[in-house]
């Protein structure tokens, strides 16, 4: 019996660490900046369940509901991140427009069904 070669062992590596990828670009840049300005409200995962949604009169955006994604445009996220979003406790957080890139394809890759919508 033949065994592979080492070539198709690098092959399969490699479509291995691609298939374990974020799907979304700049996610992993965003992450930092969730935990920075949203995960307190928002919740490590983002249902909207962090330690002070409790206190809030209305609760927070939950970024996993693939509703809310299919009712939504990235640039309308972008700008209630950074504008924040009037008749609500959610204040603005003015960012470049990298970051704000990053925060939404994080946001996204939390998603149950994070196809993007421009």
């Amino acid at each position: 019996m033949r065994t592979p070669s080492r070539g198709w062992a690098w092959v399969v590596g490699a479509t291995l660490l691609t298939a374990t990828a974020p799907a979304f670009a700049g996610a992993e840049e965003g992450r930092p900046i969730y935990v920075a300005k949203c995960q307190a409200c928002h919740g490590a995962s983002g249902k909207g369940d962090g330690p002070a949604a409790r206190a809030l009169p209305k609760p927070p955006r939950d970024f996993t509901s693939a509703e809310f994604w299919s009712s939504t445009t990235d640039d309308a996220v972008k700008t209630v991140v950074r504008q924040g979003l009037p008749g609500t406790i959610m204040r603005g957080f003015p960012m470049p427009d990298d970051q704000a890139d990053n925060l939404l394809a994080y946001l996204r890759s939390l998603a149950e069904n994070p196809a993007p919508k421009p």
